[in-house]
């Protein structure tokens, strides 16, 4: 028999883990499932396609996590947050990420950060969405792929874009604001970096696409603006209120990636990009199953097309599949096709699946897939930060349970790229 998470013998009273860890997780387990219950369904199931694919498109995408402690409870305010989501009915000492107390981000870094007052933003008018007001804001060229054309907005106001893009409005406002803060420091991490592209009609910082962050231009938000007037609202609060925050690791901004939906447990992100980050590990979220329409799918194909589209050729058949190993969250790192090894990323992307956390059935000459989860699993999940602020858990909470150990700043208290970062 395999060995049981700790999460899992925590919530059934196993594992000699602490008092206090067992209260949390039992607390929220409990809280969520009234809260579950009560809410009932009709969820959103938009967000875009990293609400929907592949969370926030940064080229990212699984043991049974052991830790015999527990998560630990956050005990630090927004300057540094350590430990995972407290228990609801934990009242939490310190500011919430919601603090109405702002900063802008600091200007002047290495990577050539514009401010909003060298000049009026593209499209900037007198209240609603792009305003260029008055305070010290970087400048973000957005890059609309349908118009072939670069858009300049305030940072904040890029934020909103993102968030409508990358979130159903009608989630909880602390997942709105968990998303937002993600959002901002996938931007902020870009333009410290000064690693903007060239090209489409001029230099640009982002995409509004899958390649960086789904972004919603001005002239929409103003549509929306006027359409869905209390969902804007939501949205303009979630970034209003945790304005200026990003997350940190080391005095940096980190690779915030975020993603649809997990199959169980978040992924390390060198099961992804190959490369260890060490605040991206993998960590149970197995919330998302309760909630998300993205959870589980099935992908069906002739046994033809499935060979055909992997590049394995007839005389390479013979032999059946096999998965030779998972990654630590459960995805499908290594698996034998016939006699070609491919990697799970490879399956995934050669056959356009939800996730690389799948098994398969074969039948009269067709191979479905049944995937577990929607993303690369690397980061926040979008879902499961929706279950954990249902079950009432703040945006602070949320982060750092999936971005571990990464800590809550103001932008402006960052210092100039390291050469490191720059890397």
């Amino acid at each position: 028999m395999g060995r049981v998470p700790a999460w899992r013998r925590i919530l059934h009273g196993g594992g000699g883990t602490s008092g206090l860890a067992a209260a949390f997780l039992l607390g929220m387990a409990a809280a969520m499932l009234l809260k579950l219950v009560s809410a009932g369904g009709g969820m959103s199931d938009s967000g875009g396609p990293h609400g929907g694919a592949d969370g926030n498109g940064m080229a990212t995408e699984a043991r049974e996590a052991e830790w015999e402690g527990g998560p630990r409870l956050s005990k630090a305010g927004p300057a540094g947050i350590t430990g995972g989501p407290r228990p609801p009915e934990d009242g939490g000492g310190g500011r919430k990420a919601g603090s109405r107390d702002r900063a802008g981000v600091k200007t002047g870094q290495a990577g050539g950060l514009r401010r909003a007052d060298e000049g009026a933003a593209a499209g900037a008018k007198a209240g609603g969405f792009g305003k260029a007001e008055a305070r010290d804001e970087p400048l973000v060229r957005v890059y609309l792929t349908s118009g072939r054309r670069v858009e300049t907005v305030p940072l904040e106001t890029y934020v909103r874009g993102v968030v409508a893009g990358e979130m159903p409005a009608d989630f909880e406002l602390e997942a709105l604001k968990a998303q937002a803060i993600a959002a901002r420091t996938y931007i902020v991490r870009k333009l410290f970096t000064g690693t903007g592209d060239a090209g489409a009609g001029g230099d640009y910082d982002v995409t509004d696409g899958e390649t960086d962050q789904v972004y919603v231009p001005l002239e929409r938000m103003r549509r929306l603006e006027r359409e869905r007037k209390e969902d804007m609202e939501r949205i303009g609060r979630a970034v209003d209120e945790t304005e200026g925050l990003v997350l940190a690791y080391g005095g940096e901004p980190i690779q915030a990636a975020y993603f649809s939906t997990s199959g169980g447990y978040t992924e390390n992100a060198e099961d992804y990009w190959s490369v260890a980050v060490p605040y991206l590990r993998s960590v149970p979220s197995p919330w998302d199953a309760q909630l998300s329409p993205r959870y589980e799918q099935e992908i069906g194909m002739g046994l033809d097309e499935f060979y055909d589209r992997l590049g394995v050729r007839k005389r390479e058949r013979k032999g059946g599949i096999e998965v030779l190993s998972r990654t630590e969250g459960r995805s499908v790192k290594e698996i034998r096709i016939g006699k070609k090894v491919l990697t799970g990323r490879e399956v995934r992307e050669a056959l356009d699946l939800p996730s690389a956390n799948f098994t398969w059935r074969i039948e009269g000459g067709r191979i479905t897939l049944i995937c577990r989860g929607h993303g690369h699993g690397v980061g926040m999940s979008q879902w499961g930060a929706q279950a954990l602020a249902r079950a009432g858990n703040d945006a602070e909470q949320i982060l750092a349970w999936y971005y571990r150990g990464a800590r809550l700043v103001r932008a402006a208290s960052l210092a100039a790229p390291s050469e490191s970062f720059k890397t």
